[in-house]
């Protein structure tokens, strides 16, 4: 199953499971991932599926990037792509990532956020 892993300060903080279900990103307490930040949205990001894609989508004010670009319409995730909401960080993994897959990826990184909590 496709995951999400979440850093803050450089260092791993969660990891969520992508079923087929929505997954929306934000500040709201009702988000699968809940990101008490106001530089975050409400509901700020959303990840659906298409087959076997994960796509995202940005549907908050405060927009979201994807490998430091910012996203304009959906997007499909690759292996590695990582995803800046605010000063968080977080990397897409797919099921069937390969070691060759994670050697070729490059992280970006921003400036470490003061707080995380879930």
């Amino acid at each position: 199953m496709a995951r999400l892993d979440m850093y803050a300060n450089y260092e791993l903080q969660a990891s969520f499971k992508l079923d087929d279900n929505d997954f929306v990103l934000g500040r709201d307490a009702s988000c699968v991932v809940s990101i008490p930040d106001s530089k975050v949205s409400r509901k700020h990001a959303i990840i659906t599926s298409k087959g076997d894609d994960k796509i995202i989508e940005n549907i908050g004010l405060n927009g979201t990037k994807v490998n430091g670009k910012a996203i304009e319409s959906p997007y499909t995730l690759q292996a590695g792509d990582a995803i800046f909401i605010a000063s968080y960080i977080l990397v897409y993994q797919p099921e069937d990532i390969t070691e060759t897959d994670l050697d070729s990826t490059t992280i970006i990184s921003r400036a470490p956020p003061k707080t995380l909590v879930l």
